[in-house]
């Protein structure tokens, strides 16, 4: 009772969040084995679409695509299992005791199993602790469901019978301390934000203090940065990272990797960072001198941004490189794409990156104004009168098109294949991109 009313706040903004995020009722009910083998229905906050019912597996894998975006929080958080305060005050559950199974595995409970069905179920206990991230244990190749019956849960039974055979008062409230404390600090994959974001948030705290420093010398002078400046300049060094790379996290500024960052992630940082560094000057201001100059709010920012960005276009080109480099080997087959468009761009790209025992020449185009230009690293070889010179000097075997040439010009070059022992793939017209060809045309002539 005293956890409803001291959560009540809480209880009610989450529940509002759920109701504004996706219709469909707030909690979740599910029928659930209690002790004795009782049914009872466990209350949960909705964390999937409402009309997902009973699809899909039994278990929560990490990056369930049935979760919604609040769903999503409330099950790294935990704050789903909130309204269970309400089946402990009705006497279905208590604080400390094994998870309440659905009645999909009521099977398992058989054996030395069915002793586990004696105790009370609660919200904490050791499996709660150690399997507090158990979306993230399943393989991403094996059914999850079949992974649950054969390897999860003979684990977790197990150690609920060690447990609750010798479970005393003192020993549960340490599991309820414990359930608390590891529900926030597992809040965050924190072993993965290691390995994936630490080295690109260390060098973006690098990035902003050095653009700070560097800003303030640019305006006042590299003396006067740390002379009579020094004391501003220092707090901007420390305040600008602490504020702006918090924020990029939160707002996903880091959610891209480095290896895959496009022009539009580009972007989002450029205006989460560009608010943030806005908040951060101010904050500048209050604790540090109110006459500085205002310009050091654009200049820094100009510089921070050149030093977060350049690092992550240079690393995704050093990789491009090295996998075009570690995959040109000259064998196997070699390849010419005509076109110059985006869908050539993006196809040689694959050809290059994808398929190690295939060999991309060149491209050839039909329009002068591209001639002699680079694509992918690789020279924009000619148009169709040069085909004969490009097979003589490359020896390609393949003419893959982007586009569907007219027919006359297709069997034109075709009769120049068959005679030179080149084949022709035309790749809109292969069966499953015809088809969205064909989407296409039709969608593009409705709304002509």
């Amino acid at each position: 009772m005293l956890g409803l009313v001291l959560g009540a706040p809480f209880i009610a903004a989450i529940a509002l969040a759920v109701r504004i995020d996706t219709p469909g009722s707030i909690l979740f009910t599910q029928d659930r084995l209690g002790a004795g083998g009782r049914i009872f229905k466990l209350l949960k906050f909705r964390k999937f679409a409402a009309d997902w019912g009973a699809k899909g597996p039994g278990v929560t894998v990490a990056g369930d695509v049935r979760m919604t975006r609040v769903g999503k929080v409330l099950e790294r958080t935990k704050l789903d299992e909130l309204p269970q305060l309400w089946n402990i005050l009705k006497g279905e559950m208590s604080f400390v005791g094994p998870r309440p199974e659905s009645l999909k595995y009521a099977d398992l409970f058989s054996g030395k199993y069915a002793d586990v069905l004696k105790y009370r179920p609660g919200i904490f206990g050791p499996n709660q602790i150690d399997y507090r991230n158990e979306s993230e244990m399943y393989p991403a190749d094996e059914d999850p469901e079949k992974f649950y019956r054969r390897v999860l849960f003979p684990a977790k039974a197990d150690q609920d019978l060690a447990y609750f055979s010798r479970a005393n008062c003192w020993r549960d409230i340490g599991w309820i301390i414990k359930g608390v404390l590891v529900s926030l600090i597992g809040t965050v994959n924190w072993r993965r934000v290691i390995r994936q974001q630490l080295p690109v948030v260390a060098i973006d705290v690098i990035a902003i203090a050095s653009a700070w420093v560097m800003a303030v010398a640019m305006r006042y002078g590299f003396w006067a940065a740390v002379s009579e400046q020094f004391a501003i300049t220092v707090t901007g060094a420390w305040v600008f990272p602490l504020v702006v790379v918090p924020v990029m996290m939160v707002f996903g500024g880091y959610r891209h990797t480095l290896r895959h960052i496009v022009l539009a992630d580009i972007v989002d940082q450029f205006v989460i960072a560009a608010v943030s560094w806005g908040a951060a000057f101010v904050w500048v201001l209050y604790v540090g001198d109110r006459n500085i100059s205002l310009m050091l709010l654009p200049l820094s920012f100009l510089i921070a941004m050149t030093f977060m960005v350049a690092p992550r276009v240079f690393y995704k080109e050093y990789l491009r490189r090295r996998d075009v480099t570690s995959r040109a080997t000259g064998g196997g087959t070699s390849l010419l794409i005509y076109g110059t468009d985006d869908r050539a761009i993006n196809l040689g790209s694959l050809v290059q990156r994808g398929f190690p025992d295939a060999h991309l020449v060149g491209f050839v185009d039909d329009t002068g104004e591209v001639r002699g230009r680079s694509v992918l690293d690789l020279k924009i070889l000619g148009s169709e009168r040069d085909l004969p010179t490009i097979k003589d000097v490359h020896h390609f075997d393949q003419l893959w098109f982007s586009q569907v040439p007219e027919s006359v010009k297709l069997n034109r070059i075709k009769r120049w294949a068959a005679e030179n022992d080149v084949e022709i793939v035309v790749l809109p017209a292969l069966r499953p991109f015809a088809s969205l060809e064909a989407v296409g045309k039709q969608t593009r002539s409705l709304s002509s």
